[in-house]
C-alpha cells in the first residue's frame, strides 16, 4: 500500500476493486517441517516463501474444490500467491481489509496452516499425512478418537518439557469432567456444571485462556443471492453478475423460517406436498432456468441473475419474507436467556442476545450496541408473532445442535424446551457431530436452524472499540467459501461500503449502525447464553501451563509437567 504504515491505512483510497495494492509476509528463517515415517522423526526441509504460497492458494485463494473452515477468506482477501524471494512471500489484494491475515491465518484461532510444498510435490497429496513446524509432531491420528503427538527438541522458538502428548475426544462435557477426576486425562474442559465440586475435589482451573463460547443459532436456508456481486473473478473468468440458485433454498410450508423475496413467485402454494423439498419451492421464474449437477446450479445461456438491487425482481416485503421474518422473531422472543444462564451454567454464564453475522452479531457491553436490539423475553410478543407467520402450535422441525466443537447440548436442549413450553411447537435435536453436516454448508445444501459456540460473548463486548469492516463469506463466492445457509449480495454492499471508511470514524459508525440495525430486524441469527471454557487439571502431574488468552487451547509446549 505504497509504503504506508498499518496505523496509517485509514488514509488509502480504496474505491477501485482493480487498485488494492500488494501483500507481502516475510518468512522467519530457521524453521522446519517434520513428520512422523516408521515411528521416526523425519526432517522435511525448511519453510519457505514456497510454501506459504501454496498454502494459501490450496486453501481457496483460487481453489474451487477447497472444504477448508477459511477458504472464504482465503479467496475473498487476496488473488493467488507467489513467492518473489526465498523467505517472501506475496499476493495482489482482492479486497484490501487491514486485518485480513490474522482473520486468514492466525494462531488465536481457526486458520490456514502452512504446510510443506516439497512434501506435496514428492507424494502429490499431503491430505492426510501429518506433519508441520510446530513444537509437536503427530505420530497416530485416530479420526473422532485421538491424535498422539512427539515433542521435538529442537524447535526454534521453545522445546515442550515433556516428551509426548496425546489428545483424547470426548464430546460430552460430563465425560470430560469424569476423565479428569479418574485420572483418564491430566487437562480437560469440564462441564461447567461441575466445576464447584471438582475444585473442592483439589483440582485446578487455568485462566489464562480467557475464552467464552457464545452461543447461537442460524436460520439456515434463507438464501437470497440469485447472481454473483460485483467482481467476483477467478483467472481470467468475470462471473459478476451470472445467476446462482441454492439447493437449501426451500421456501415451502415445510420451512417457515425460509423467506421468499422473489416478486414472481407471490401467491404460489407453498403447502403443495410436491414442493416442500424443491428448490426455490418449485416456482418457475422467467429468464432463469437452472438444473444441478451435484450441489452446483447449471444455467441456460438465456438465463439472467438478480439481487436485491433488481427491484421489479426482488423485495424485502413479499408474503413470505414478511412470514418467515415473524417465525424467527416468533422464536428468538420466547427464548427467557436469564433462565438459562442461571441453571445451565450454575450462574457462570449470561444472556447474550446477538448472534453472528449476517444477524446482529453484537454483545450487550459493545459500544457500539444499541438497547433497542434486544430479543429479551416476551412471551406475549412471541405468541403474537408465531400467529402473524401462520404457522401453528404442535409444528415439527429439526434443530441441529452441531456436537464436537464446543456448542453446549445443555443449552440447546433448554432453548428447543422453552419453544416447546412458550409457542407450543414441536422441535426436535438433531446432535450429531458438526462434521458430518458441514458439506451441506460447503455445499450451500443446509436449511435448518442450527447452533453452534462462536457467537458474541462478554469478553468481546469489554474489548470492543467500534468499527471496522463488515464480515464476508456471505454472498456467493467464486471459489472455496464455507457458509453457514445465509446468502444475500446486500451483506456485499455492506462489506465494501465500510471496507473503505475510516474504521471508527463517524460514517463507519453510522454505516454500521443502519447495518446492526437492519440486521437485527431480518433475525437470521439469535443469541442465546454465553458459557466460559474452563480448563480443569491435575495439579499432582501438571505444575504450570502458560495458556495464552486465544479462542482455542494453545501454546502446549508451555505445559511443565509436576515433579513426581
Amino acid at each position: 500500500m505504497d509504503g504506508k504504515l498499518q496505523d496509517k491505512m485509514d488514509l488509502v483510497d480504496l474505491s477501485d476493486p482493480d487498485k488494492q495494492g500488494t501483500i507481502r509476509v516475510h518468512v522467519h528463517e530457521g524453521i522446519d517441517f517434520y513428520r512422523i515415517v516408521d515411528g521416526d522423526m523425519v526432517k522435511i526441509g525448511p519453510l519457505t516463501a514456497e510454501d506459504v504460497a501454496w498454502s494459501f492458494n490450496d486453501a481457496g485463494a483460487e481453489d474451487i474444490s477447497s472444504a477448508h473452515s477459511n477458504s472464504s477468506q482465503a479467496y475473498e482477501y487476496y488473488q493467488p500467491w507467489k513467492a518473489v524471494d526465498t523467505y517472501i512471500a506475496e499476493a495482489p489484494n482482492r479486497a484490501f481489509v487491514v486485518d485480513g491475515l490474522q482473520d486468514a491465518s492466525s494462531i488465536c484461532q481457526d486458520a490456514i496452516w502452512m504446510q510443506s510444498k516439497a512434501l506435496q510435490d514428492e507424494t502429490g497429496d499431503t491430505f492426510g499425512i501429518p506433519h508441520g513446524s510446530g513444537p509437536f509432531v503427530v505420530s497416530e491420528w485416530l479420526p473422532a478418537e485421538r491424535i498422539e503427538a512427539i515433542a521435538r527438541v529442537d524447535h526454534w522458538k521453545r522445546s515442550a518439557a515433556f516428551d509426548k502428548i496425546v489428545f483424547l475426544q470426548a464430546n460430552e462435557a460430563q465425560q470430560r469432567s469424569a476423565m479428569l477426576q479418574t485420572g483418564a486425562a491430566d487437562i480437560a474442559m469440564a462441564s461447567i456444571q461441575d466445576v464447584g465440586r471438582l475444585e473442592k475435589d483439589g483440582f485446578a482451573f487455568n485462566e489464562g485462556l480467557d475464552a467464552i463460547n457464545g452461543n447461537f443459532y442460524y436460520f439456515a436456508g434463507n438464501f437470497w443471492s440469485f447472481a454473483y456481486p460485483p467482481n467476483s473473478k477467478l483467472g481470467e473468468d468475470d462471473l459478476s453478475g451470472k445467476p446462482v440458485m441454492r439447493q437449501g433454498f426451500l421456501p415451502s410450508d415445510k420451512y417457515p423460517w425460509i423467506g421468499d423475496p422473489r416478486l414472481e413467485c407471490v401467491g404460489i402454494d407453498r403447502s403443495d406436498p410436491a414442493i416442500q423439498d424443491t428448490p426455490g419451492a418449485g416456482c418457475e421464474v422467467a429468464n432463469f432456468e437452472y438444473t444441478f449437477d451435484g450441489s452446483d446450479s447449471k444455467f441456460t445461456a438465456d438465463s439472467v441473475g438478480f439481487d436485491f438491487t433488481d427491484t421489479d425482481r426482488f423485495s424485502y416485503e413479499t408474503p413470505s419474507m414478511l412470514k418467515a421474518k415473524a417465525f424467527r422473531k416468533a422464536l428468538a422472543y420466547s427464548i427467557d436467556r436469564e433462565l438459562i444462564a442461571a441453571s445451565v451454567t450454575g450462574g457462570y454464564g449470561g444472556a447474550v442476545y446477538g448472534g453472528a453475522a449476517p444477524g446482529m452479531d453484537l454483545h450487550q457491553l459493545h459500544p457500539e450496541y444499541n438497547s433497542d436490539w434486544t430479543y429479551a423475553f416476551d412471551p406475549d410478543k412471541a405468541k403474537a408473532f408465531l400467529a402473524e407467520s401462520g404457522v401453528q402450535p404442535g409444528f415439527e422441525f429439526e434443530f441441529f445442535c452441531s456436537q464436537g466443537n464446543g456448542t453446549s447440548l445443555e443449552v440447546c436442549e433448554a432453548v428447543v424446551g422453552q419453544w416447546k413450553e412458550h409457542l407450543g411447537l414441536d422441535p426436535f435435536i438433531d446432535s450429531t457431530q458438526y462434521s458430518s453436516r458441514r458439506p451441506t454448508m460447503l455445499g450451500r445444501q443446509i436449511h435448518v436452524p442450527w447452533m453452534t459456540r462462536w457467537g458474541p460473548t462478554s469478553k468481546h463486548g469489554r474489548l470492543g472499540n467500534g468499527g471496522g469492516t463488515y464480515g464476508g463469506g456471505q454472498w456467493p463466492l467464486p471459489a472455496g467459501g464455507w457458509n453457514p445457509g445465509l446468502e444475500n449480495n446486500n451483506y456485499w454492499q455492506f462489506r465494501e461500503e465500510t471496507r473503505v471508511q475510516k474504521k471508527g470514524g463517524p460514517e463507519n459508525l453510522a454505516s454500521r449502525a443502519v447495518q446492526k440495525a437492519w440486521s437485527y430486524d431480518m433475525t437470521l441469527s439469535t443469541g442465546t447464553v454465553e458459557v466460559p471454557v474452563l480448563i480443569g487439571y491435575n495439579p499432582d502431574t501438571v505444575a504450570s501451563w502458560d495458556l495464552a488468552p486465544y479462542e482455542l487451547p494453545n501454546s502446549f509446549e508451555t505445559i511443565v509437567p509436576a515433579a513426581r
